[in-house]
């Protein structure tokens, strides 16, 4: 469809200053036309997205000509083999201190179904990110075989009708992607949702006021248990049961604050020597864990739910549907592949995509820096993802008393930038053993040894170990400290 439309000032704005991510990317008008040829591919076998073109990096509309236009028009038909399906707009942008408009042209691309689309070189590209990245030729086999497994959420939904959608949530995304559509349905038409003969699955689970009633299996179930263990008969332990089953976008609104509201609170030694209040878990990863689950379980397998179960130790989040084949264990860190492009693409538009777009590596560093243990991906049964995330619970209960808080706060500007480091890293990691400090310090094991003894003698720290040559030997803080000198 090739025509001029009016956007709103608010969709250029986020045009020019959003960050790149897996569903968005702005490029100036030197974009070679074949190297658009490639962004149309990257996006089109991945989860679709919106490609901008006359915008700098940095913001700045520059603008493109017509016979540039025109090239970028024709970019699709001559350097791909099979045409993805998009729409192509331009748009007429008043600039600041120019006195002609500028003219830029937005692409909107739909995801490929069933079939990988390619340059007519026989590459093909996939959104990894904010990058287009070209595919290996064993890459380029995976996701063949993978593209096979993604047609459910295009499928109709018999009995659906528009009266079983919720015009206020479907009101909501039309502001929020505000291109000024006289209609709502041609959005959601435009996004895949919505076809002439039916509303698809994905068409449902986003915007349907009871996805359950057509999709009994569409829902979260959030289990508390008191302990490590589920427990059963007499030994029953569950303290709490949620079910979520609202549109996805209400569901996972409903679901961020279910979980904030289960968080217990822990203290931490901070860098500055006092002890801080901290979530048991960081809030990014079991926010993350959860859109991942809701955006690409196997929505096909109706005999299961996904299931957050929050145990004393420990938070897992299993999801029904196996990794897709290019996705696996080991390279989860680095490689994302949406089996459900249709249902990520507007849950990025609602904004979730800020969280799904950094991704599972986040989750490594945030565990990390809260000192627990990295996260646990495993594939149970064939067709389970199961995420695990420990609390270490044993290190990070409330354990000081408030003397002994204020004391350590009152002896740390006596200690010297190494000691200090050394007594971060002790109170806030379980069995901290010296090569553990090694690790953390960069410090040779004379050095460590050498600075650990003199916060030992001085009653900082306090070793554990059955003789001195223990091989199991820890530290930990002291339960008390010196007075200040």
């Amino acid at each position: 469809m090739d025509r001029v439309i009016l956007f709103s000032e608010n969709a250029v704005q986020r045009w020019q200053h959003d960050p790149e991510n897996q569903l968005f990317e702005r490029k100036s008008a030197r974009l070679a036309p074949k190297d658009l040829a490639s962004h149309l591919c990257a996006f089109a076998n991945a989860s679709g997205g919106t490609l901008v073109i006359g915008i700098e990096d940095d913001g700045e509309i520059t603008g493109i000509t017509v016979s540039q236009e025109n090239a970028f028009r024709q970019a699709g038909i001559e350097f791909l083999s099979l045409l993805p399906e998009y729409q192509v707009f331009a748009r007429q942008v008043q600039v600041e201190d120019s006195s002609e408009p500028k003219r830029i042209l937005v692409f909107f691309i739909q995801p490929s179904h069933n079939i990988i689309i390619k340059l007519k070189t026989g590459e093909a590209y996939l959104r990894v990110g904010d990058q287009s990245r070209r595919l290996s030729a064993s890459q380029l086999l995976e996701l063949e075989y993978a593209r096979g497994t993604r047609s459910f959420e295009t499928t109709l939904v018999p009995d659906a009708t528009l009266e079983d959608l919720d015009e206020n949530l479907i009101a909501e995304y039309v502001r929020l992607l505000d291109p000024m559509a006289s209609d709502s349905t041609d959005l959601l038409r435009a996004r895949g949702l919505l076809r002439k003969d039916g509303i698809t699955v994905a068409g449902v689970l986003l915007f349907a006021k009871h996805p359950t009633r057509f999709l009994p299996a569409a829902r979260v179930r959030f289990l508390r248990y008191e302990g490590t263990r589920a427990g059963v008969g007499s030994n029953f332990n569950i303290i709490k049961d949620v079910t979520l089953d609202d549109a996805l976008p209400h569901l996972l609104r409903e679901g961020q604050r279910l979980l904030e509201s289960q968080m217990r609170e822990f203290q931490q030694l901070s860098r500055d020597g006092t002890f801080v209040k901290i979530p048991e878990y960081p809030p990014f990863t079991w926010l993350e864990g959860l859109v991942n689950a809701v955006t690409h379980r196997d929505y096909s397998l109706q005999g299961d739910y996904i299931r957050i179960s929050m145990f004393d130790d420990r938070m897992e989040i299993a999801s029904p549907g196996a990794l897709p084949s290019i996705v696996t264990v080991d390279n989860i860190q680095n490689t994302r592949f949406s089996r459900n492009p249709l249902i990520a693409r507007v849950l990025g538009d609602f904004g979730w995509v800020r969280e799904l777009n950094e991704g599972v590596k986040r989750i490594y560093q945030d565990m990390a820096a809260y000192f627990l243990d990295p996260p646990i991906y495993e594939v149970y049964n064939r067709n389970t993802v199961m995420l695990t995330l420990k609390n270490n619970i044993g290190t990070r209960a409330i354990r000081r008393l408030e003397t002994g808080i204020t004391d350590l706060y009152a002896v740390w500007r006596t200690l010297t930038p190494l000691e200090k480091n050394l007594v971060y890293y002790i109170a806030n990691v379980d069995q901290c053993t010296t090569k553990k400090l090694m690790d953390f310090t960069g410090k040779s094991r004379p050095t460590v040894l050498r600075y650990i003894r003199r916060l030992s003698d001085t009653g900082i720290v306090k070793e554990h170990a059955a003789a001195v040559s223990d091989p199991t030997k820890y530290y930990t803080l002291a339960d008390a400290y010196p007075e200040e000198p």
